[in-house]
């Protein structure tokens, strides 16, 4: 894959860093003021819709856009950098953690069988690139012009799009996303229907999906925009997720400007590391934790990944030695704060949606849930 051709083609998009704060800056993402003239669906039959929608086949852009509560990242990522050994731009590479605030355009190529493509391009004129393909992928950062190769990163024969039991990955489209969200609906969930609306030019519906009654839940509700005809008809096309007391989403993702339906260029859905990039190779299993596991034994890996609670409380809890060493060096200190609970001492990284629960032993405890309840459920946990 020419990279570099690539991105004369497509250019490098204006990135939009926002204030978090002033929510009237955070984009809309349907495009249109008049809702689209489409037959009326009940909540019930836009659900049987999501459910049968096959995987569409498309080249577009995403809009990523995070708005939770957090003013500056800074010191976050720059603890982050030092853990990894990293001293100034192009060292460490790529920092997930910079997703967490702004908003990011992605270019995205579906075959909508086995194989994906999605490009996001950064402020920086670099680029992170996840080309997965059947049961490998690469994971390509320009900055430090190394490809990662992940081997067995899904069961034999799922596609990417496969349901979230299948060992398939972070949800990286809309319709993956939305799964994930549907496959938790239970007798604590409302799902109703909102106004018609524009995404990506495309008419689609919207879904509503709200906790009824949820005490440790920070989501207020989640707005699913699904396709309202032809190869889109009920693939969800954007979703966004409101946290309690917030007017503005927390979190964003969805298709932006024109969709182009049909197969993209087999170039884009296979990937060749480019001369002299550095390759490094991980191999997964079906409970190795996820895409960016590593060998057993290598630093940051994530162990012991499970699921305590259940419904809108869940918590995802594991063990990271990377935490470890950064709780050893201080590093825990950058953008969390000290808290106490049962005997037991740890750092709390905290948004308006989602928080994050460190021990200095290695444990974390995650999800979209209010301290108090990750806190019960790291008291409820021996080391």
């Amino acid at each position: 894959m020419k990279h570099i051709a690539r991105r004369a083609r497509y250019g490098v998009p204006a990135v939009a860093v926002l204030a978090v704060g002033a929510a009237a800056l955070v984009p809309t993402l349907s495009g249109a003021s008049a809702p689209p003239d489409v037959a009326s669906q009940s909540a019930a039959q836009l659900l049987a819709e999501i459910a049968e929608a096959q995987p569409p086949q498309l080249s577009g852009s995403l809009t990523w856009t995070a708005n939770l509560g957090l003013s500056d990242l800074s010191t976050l990522e720059g603890a982050a950098g030092q853990s990894t050994g990293g001293s100034g731009p192009g060292t460490s590479g790529f920092d997930p953690l910079t997703l967490l605030s702004g908003s990011y355009e992605i270019d995205v190529w579906l075959d909508g069988a086995k194989a994906e493509h999605l490009a996001l391009d950064l402020p920086s004129a670099e680029e992170v690139d996840l080309v997965r393909n059947g049961a490998e992928a690469w994971l390509w950062d320009s900055s430090t012009n190394t490809a990662t190769h992940l081997v067995g990163a899904q069961a034999a024969g799922a596609a990417p799009t496969a349901p979230p039991s299948a060992p398939a990955g972070p949800a990286l489209t809309p319709q993956q996303l939305a799964s994930r969200f549907l496959s938790h609906v239970s007798a604590n969930t409302s799902v109703t229907t909102g106004d018609a609306l524009y995404v990506a030019g495309q008419p689609a519906y919207q879904l509503i999906v709200a906790p009824k009654s949820a005490p440790g839940s920070t989501v207020d509700h989640i707005e699913i925009d699904v396709g309202a005809s032809g190869a889109l008809l009920g693939v969800p096309l954007q979703v966004a997720i409101y946290a309690q007391g917030q007017v503005a989403a927390a979190l964003q993702l969805g298709f932006t400007g024109a969709l182009h339906l049909g197969t993209p260029p087999a170039a884009e859905l296979n990937f060749t590391p480019p001369p002299g990039a550095k390759v490094v190779t991980h191999t997964l299993t079906a409970n190795g934790g996820g895409w960016f596991s590593g060998q057993p034994g290598a630093t940051g890996e994530v162990s012991d990944l499970h699921k305590t609670g259940t419904g809108w409380a869940t918590v995802v809890t594991g063990s990271s030695s990377e935490l470890v060493d950064q709780a050893q060096q201080g590093l825990l200190s950058e953008g969390t704060t000290a808290v106490q609970f049962g005997g037991r001492d740890g750092r709390l990284f905290s948004t308006d949606l989602l928080n994050v629960l460190l021990m200095p032993d290695g444990q974390f405890f995650a999800g979209l849930v209010t301290p108090a309840v990750l806190e019960a459920a790291a008291s409820s946990t021996t080391s």
